[in-house]
């Protein structure tokens, strides 16, 4: 049978939030399994730090055998794939003020707030073309429906840090429909096509508004294109690895988690709209190992100030995969 090639991150982007971008950027060998599964935990306490975007986890499940999704039927509608791999997830944000101590509403800080999403999402891959397309379609809610207060109270419980006491402030509830789109190509030929990796990625809808402009750089010893990899053949059985590093641009137009939700505005926002910074960037360090039916994936995120008032803001990422 077959070998089949699967395409994980995180971006999410994101980006994002990094958690979908994470999720679908990389291409990776798995056992001959049809099912993947893979976990996501985001979190800065690494830097001991507790703000900013604060948390996250997801869990995704892929599939071989999905067939006419939302995002494939879209995709198909662009480009002509020789490999596609879809799947769907469910994923948790969570974002706080710099202080998690302070009960009152703090003017000129980030509120309190909260997301869940139900995602489908899939990636083509165009050899001819040197092309992959990723795409994530989201439906969740924003508010204390999202459960932001009750996670982060939980996981500061499990280990003994200090309780967060002002989510009380935190945004209302708010519907939310999320449309991810990346577009990543290779140019030229032998090092650089193998090694450096452009990609534009756009996100709108009732969560987020930015379009992002990056570069993505992978070494290691496993197969050096991911376009090669849509050729069908053996997988390797022996450990593979590969550092990433990355950076990007991105203007940002919409927040929901800054500025409250679209359609029924907070009228306490204690952020202005003007304070807002439309110019972002993140800059991530990483690696990737792979073994048989196995993966890990540790990440670095460094992000810019999102607001006049912020600073720069650490965190780290891992993710775990499993196919069978």
């Amino acid at each position: 049978m077959n070998r089949f090639l699967y395409i994980i991150s995180i971006l999410i982007i994101f980006n994002f939030k990094t958690s979908y971008s994470q999720r679908t950027e990389n291409a990776i060998y798995f056992c001959d399994k049809k099912s993947r599964i893979v976990l996501e935990i985001e979190n800065d306490m690494l830097f001991n730090t507790d703000s900013y975007y604060t948390s996250g986890q997801a869990l995704s499940y892929t599939n071989k055998n999905f067939k006419k999704t939302p995002t494939q039927l879209l995709l198909n509608l662009i480009i002509k794939k020789d490999v596609d791999i879809t799947g769907i997830g469910f994923q948790q944000r969570i974002y706080t003020p710099y202080s998690i101590e302070q009960p009152n509403l703090i003017d000129n800080d980030r509120p309190y707030s909260a997301y869940i999403l139900l995602t489908n999402y899939s990636v083509f891959i165009n050899v001819k073309h040197k092309i992959i397309l990723s795409n994530e379609l989201g439906i969740g809610v924003m508010g204390p429906a999202a459960l932001g207060e009750q996670s982060q109270s939980f996981i500061h419980k499990l280990i003994d840090s200090p309780a967060p006491i002002g989510w009380e402030n935190q945004l209302n509830n708010a519907f939310l429909i999320d449309y991810t789109f990346r577009l990543e190509k290779s140019f030229f030929n032998g090092f650089v096509a193998e090694h450096f990796i452009p990609y534009l990625e756009t996100r709108i809808g009732t969560l987020t508004d930015n379009v992002k402009l990056g570069m993505k750089l992978r070494f290691g010893n496993k197969n050096k294109s991911v376009l090669d990899h849509a050729n069908k053949r053996s997988i390797e059985r022996k450990l593979s690895w590969e550092w990433i590093l990355g950076a990007n641009l991105k203007g940002v137009f919409y927040d929901a988690t800054l500025e409250g939700g679209l359609f029924n505005k907070d009228e306490s926002l204690p952020l202005p709209k003007q304070d807002i910074i439309e110019q972002q960037y993140q800059l991530r360090m990483g690696i990737n190992i792979y073994y048989k039916c196995f993966s890990f994936r540790y990440m670095i995120n460094y992000n810019s100030k999102n607001f006049a008032n912020s600073i720069t803001h650490k965190y780290g990422s891992a993710n775990f995969g499993f196919a069978f």
